[in-house]
């Protein structure tokens, strides 16, 4: 009966125990339960971009140079040793400036002697216009042929075109002697020079490459798939040394054949009002760009999430700053920005950071950047 007794006051103390530790973990659990109710209670910060719907461009760039319009090879129009350059490379020129000259020596020599003989040919042709006057006296008195009065004549014509013809030899000498000295046709900036001062020229070979004052062109190598809508498209210059500043141009020549080593076509584009800053030889860039006239609305690729296997937002509602995950088009990608062509309006709120970890009308608030 004792033995009964003892077993009875162990069963009970193991289930008093049993209860305790029950009462126990419900304790902890209801504690764990009331910490968390504050955390998922927490509004979440999160980043915004407003939607600004604008026309989808599609635009392509191309590698360019500035070049001048017009760059003239300029030269000698006799040939001579050359005695003297006037100019360096980026000399500014102006109309009659003298570039380079030659040698005048043997010129002055060869217009002396032509001088000469003009002298010899008008004293011939004095001579014979004389003889002919006093023939034709004695023709009036029939006291000489009319052969010889005819042979007199023959004289002095061709005394009189000699004359002429040493005169005009003489005007050709008295110019190439000023052609010894070359001299500047409009005004512009010399780009080469290709001659030094003892050098034997020849008659047009080029001495001096000058780039006339005016128009410049941004000159690029176009892809022979784009060529054709080159035409259509709104085209801009930028230099590499003046980032973000663009300048409008309009195509001014297009090659009509491809180049024979890179297969592309060689398009020139005119600057349109450049400012004074663009100088020759700048790298540049050619933008070509074709309005599709779509709007779009450009995101970070971050503010992308997924509802159904298709691309969806996080859009903020108003007042009360609560999600909602709505679907959206998206137009094209372009480097890290996803352009929506449907699903979003104008001044909407998106969120652009941490889409995967929102849910469904959840209460958020926008961050803003602490003040540094």
């Amino acid at each position: 009966m004792a033995l009964f007794r003892e077993r009875r006051l162990a069963s009970a103390i193991l289930a008093t125990t049993a209860l305790l530790t029950v009462a126990g973990l419900l304790a902890g659990c209801n504690e764990t339960h009331s910490a968390s109710t504050p955390a998922e209670s927490e509004v979440r910060p999160v980043r915004i971009a407003t939607v600004t719907l604008e026309p989808l461009v599609d635009s392509v760039r191309y590698p360019a140079v500035i070049r001048p319009r017009v760059e003239a090879d300029v030269g000698f129009r006799i040939g001579g040793k050359v005695t003297a350059r006037l100019v360096e490379v980026g000399t500014r020129v102006e109309p009659g400036m003298p570039l380079a000259r030659l040698d005048p020596t043997d010129l002055h020599l060869q217009i002396r002697a032509s001088r000469a003989q003009l002298a010899s040919a008008q004293a011939d042709a004095a001579n014979a216009r004389s003889d002919f006057q006093r023939y034709a006296s004695l023709r009036q008195g029939e006291w000489t042929t009319r052969q010889e009065y005819d042979r007199r004549k023959t004289t002095l014509d061709k005394a009189e075109s000699k004359v002429r013809e040493v005169e005009a030899q003489l005007h050709v000498l008295d110019n190439s002697a000023q052609y010894a000295t070359l001299v500047a046709d409009e005004a512009g900036i010399v780009t080469a020079t290709l001659v030094e001062p003892g050098q034997v020229v020849a008659s047009g070979q080029t001495a001096l490459r000058v780039a006339r004052l005016g128009s410049l062109e941004a000159v690029a190598n176009i892809p022979e798939q784009s060529v054709a809508a080159l035409p259509r498209q709104k085209l801009a210059v930028e230099l590499w040394s003046h980032p973000g500043h663009s300048i409008a141009g309009s195509l001014r020549e297009v090659s009509p054949s491809a180049d024979a080593n890179t297969r592309t076509f060689q398009a020139k584009i005119t600057l349109t009002d450049p400012p004074p800053t663009v100088q020759l030889g700048m790298t540049a860039t050619v933008v070509a760009a074709a309005d599709h006239g779509a709007p779009v609305a450009r995101l970070p690729l971050s503010a992308l999430a997924q509802r159904e296997q298709k691309p969806a937002v996080w859009v903020l509602s108003t007042p009360d700053d609560r999600l909602e995950l709505r679907p959206v088009t998206v137009a094209a990608y372009a480097g890290d920005l996803a352009l929506i062509g449907g699903g979003l309006k104008e001044g909407e709120r998106v969120v652009t950071a941490g889409v995967h970890k929102l849910d469904a009308g959840q209460k958020v608030r926008v961050w803003t950047e602490p003040a540094r």
